[in-house]
């Protein structure tokens, strides 16, 4: 019998029979059934079963097989992380974008939020119920500003966190965002907007010592902090000589 290098080889190999991708889709090794999956001369039933298989790694390369077909079979996936990564490929179809939206699975349409760069889309998408699909919407560079700027005010911390992490809000935006009622918010207002220490001043001042602590830090020793960041300017507070810029 041929080693699992062998079959599985035979089984990604795009000229392969559809007796031989059927025989490899019932192979008793993963490795062999994931090659099979990846397939894309795979046949349709074939992936159909592939897609249900009980190890993630055979379900997921049907997600990643390039064809037309497998995406709609990934679609169509009990698995939602399945659904999930199919929802990022950029060859998914107008019905296919309605179907993700619909999905009752609220990390599929997370999954599709990180990814779209439509804007219609992403506007839907930031009227999600899920608070999580709206945080992914917030951290997707494609987003509308305005959409942003709705999102920075939303009744969920976990989305206007994602909103000031997301270093895409205008000045005035961010500005009231540090004294959020949420210390998560102002976590990160703080630590993904470190050149604005007028914001850090404010933040040294509240009284959860966690940010505080870190307000201060941000404050002592900016460079350490905006270093990363390429050309930020600098936003220093007003009347404050008791910090080392």
């Amino acid at each position: 019998m041929p080693s699992v290098n062998d079959r599985a080889l035979a089984a990604g190999d795009p000229s392969a029979s559809v007796d031989a991708l059927v025989d490899a889709a019932h192979d008793r090794s993963p490795k062999v059934r994931t090659a099979a999956a990846e397939n894309p001369s795979t046949p349709p039933d074939v992936l159909a079963r592939l897609v249900e298989d009980d190890r993630w790694q055979v379900r997921f390369a049907v997600a990643e097989n390039p064809s037309l077909e497998a995406c709609r079979i990934a679609l169509s996936c009990t698995d939602p992380d399945v659904r999930g990564l199919a929802a990022q490929r950029d060859d998914v179809s107008t019905a296919q974008v309605e179907q993700i939206l619909e999905d009752p699975a609220h990390s599929v349409r997370e999954r599709l939020a990180e990814a779209a760069t439509d804007e219609g889309v992403l506007r839907r998408l930031a009227n999600d119920p899920h608070p999580l699909v709206r945080a992914s919407v917030a951290l997707n560079d494609a987003v509308p500003v305005d959409v942003l700027q709705t999102l920075a005010q939303d009744g969920r911390a976990r989305v206007r966190s994602a909103a000031a992490a997301s270093r895409r809000l205008p000045y005035e935006a961010l500005t009231p965002m540090a004294n959020d009622r949420s210390v998560e918010v102002q976590w990160h207002v703080l630590v993904s907007n470190p050149e604005r220490l007028d914001l850090a001043a404010e933040i040294a001042e509240h009284s959860d010592a966690m940010n505080a602590d870190q307000a201060r830090s941000q404050l002592q020793h900016p460079g350490n902090f905006t270093g990363p960041l390429d050309q930020v300017e600098i936003v220093k507070p007003v009347d404050r000589e008791d910090f080392l810029y």
